[in-house]
């Protein structure tokens, strides 16, 4: 067999682990159904899913018989870890001691950006909220114009504006290689959430979208904004300890699959943040003064946050959290005890309220109207905006 076949069966072999047929099948028109064809599509969709469902089903009792077992003993567990069943009267309580009293704040931020070749405007909301009706709105606006220093040379000035824009973005998407989307979708606003809901909850519990420990914070090139971030988040762990932080799209596959063979009302806490977060140090670049500083904190901070997974009823979905490892069982109570109040979600619906907050306060419709009227009275109504806002 030649080197050339040997390639083409194992690209077909690859594919057919992941779809469960080949590339040949695929890219064989006769295998392509008519677009009126519903029938047929609706068919095959059943039988997969049912397909699928089946077999995680098989894999979550297993996971219960033979792997929760495991999580306490095995080395290195932190403290508290293993299985915990909740029950209605202790979610009662957490509702009436913790919840509906007033005594949990959550945050959550935004961004819009307004993105024109002149200039870039970005607005940064972050909204706490609790039961008791008490909310705060915070806003920051930025302004980013690809040169702001008036050279000399007006060729040279011509000529750093146009290096500038080279590296930018396309006109209204954003990339990991425009400066300021990274700066602020991945660092002031994670610094704005965190640090306002600080300054704000006193010493009742705080609960946030994410993890208490962002990488977009301790990764951050920025080093002015990498410290102040690690002061900010020794506070929050070391000194506040009363958080807990549910992200809304976890990439923790391997612990969502652990939460999948939970029964209702049940949680479990695996392990700390202290490993993930030398992973993100490890792909980043600091001088050595500043990892020295990095890897302390990591030290410091990562043993005291775990990571646990909960699930509230039998049609919801699991849910990652992070907590204080002093704390964690009752940051668990507070998570679930509010996710039950949308049983169908299994998510806090407090984060809910506070997300709805923000976007409302927050509306990006509201707030490119503002800065096009603005254009539109500088004499340039319709010169710097993108086709897709003209529709």
């Amino acid at each position: 067999m030649s080197a050339e076949k040997v390639a083409d069966d194992n690209s077909n072999d690859e594919v057919a682990a992941h779809l469960g047929e080949t590339l040949d099948a695929i890219l064989n028109f006769n295998s392509w159904s008519d677009g009126d064809d519903l029938g047929a599509s609706y068919d095959r969709l059943e039988n997969q899913v049912h397909e699928a469902i089946k077999q995680q089903e098989r894999v979550n009792r297993q996971i219960d018989r033979r792997v929760f077992p495991l999580i306490a003993a095995r080395p290195g567990a932190p403290k508290g870890a293993g299985l915990y069943k909740v029950s209605l009267e202790q979610l009662k309580l957490t509702h009436h001691h913790l919840l509906f009293n007033g005594a949990t704040l959550a945050a959550d931020g935004t961004v819009v950006v307004h993105d024109t070749l002149p200039m870039t405007v970005a607005q940064i909301g972050v909204c706490i909220v609790n039961y008791q009706g008490d909310t705060r709105e915070f806003k920051r606006q930025l302004f980013q114009r690809d040169v702001r220093m008036v050279e000399p040379d007006p060729v040279e000035e011509m000529v750093a504006l146009l290096e500038k824009r080279q590296n930018r973005a396309a006109l209204g998407y954003e990339e990991e290689r425009d400066e300021l989307n990274r700066l602020i979708r991945r660092g002031l606003m994670a610094y704005g959430e965190r640090g306002l809901l600080l300054e704000t909850v006193g010493k009742r519990w705080a609960m946030g979208h994410g993890t208490p420990v962002p990488r977009e914070l301790l990764a951050n090139s920025l080093q002015p904004l990498l410290t102040r971030s690690m002061d900010l988040l020794q506070r929050l762990v070391l000194q506040h300890q009363k958080f807990i932080y549910v992200p809304s799209a976890p990439r923790e596959r391997l612990v969502l699959t652990l939460g999948e063979a939970l029964g209702p009302l049940e949680f479990l806490i695996i392990d700390t943040l202290h490993q993930q977060m030398e992973d993100w140090v490890k792909k980043s670049n600091y001088t050595v003064s500043v990892g020295r500083k990095v890897r302390q904190f990591v030290d410091e901070v990562g043993p005291q946050v775990v990571r646990g997974v909960y699930r509230v009823s039998p049609s919801s979905p699991a849910q990652v959290f992070y907590a204080h490892v002093d704390h964690a069982q009752e940051a668990a109570l507070i998570a679930m005890a509010d996710s039950v109040l949308q049983e169908h979600r299994g998510f806090p619906m407090l984060l809910a309220l506070a997300d709805t907050l923000c976007r409302t306060t927050f509306e990006p419709e509201s707030f490119r109207t503002i800065v096009q009227q603005t254009y539109a009275k500088a004499g340039h109504p319709f010169r710097y905006q993108i086709e897709r806002d003209t529709r």
